[in-house]
């Protein structure tokens, strides 16, 4: 890095501190770890990730693993994995965003 480059990220990085920009993003950062694991915690609790991989697992039986690309999987799967997604989990999930939206916005 250039040291013009140097000093420019110098005082980005000062400028973020002093407007209390970098402790916002680092709140939103742990805020967003936060609704990742509680995700994961509820879809692995109600099953999901089990209903998921057996989904999956009968649709390569089905065709047969050489016969499916990414762009079919990603298709196919993603879509049924979205829906698959039990309504209480995404209810819980838009109160959880609500609450720190509520809490965080100026």
């Amino acid at each position: 890095m250039s040291a013009s480059n140097a000093e420019l990220k110098a005082a980005i990085d000062r400028r973020f501190v002093l407007s209390g920009e970098r402790a916002r993003m680092a709140l939103n950062m742990d805020c967003t770890s936060r609704l990742l694991e509680f995700v994961k915690q509820r879809l692995a609790e109600t099953g999901w990730n089990d209903a998921l991989y057996a989904h999956c697992s009968e649709s390569f039986k089905a065709r047969g693993i050489e016969n499916v690309s990414m762009d079919t999987l990603l298709a196919e799967f993603s879509d049924h994995a979205r829906a698959s997604v039990n309504e209480n989990i995404k209810k819980e999930l838009l109160v959880q965003i609500k609450q720190f939206l509520d809490a965080n916005l100026d």
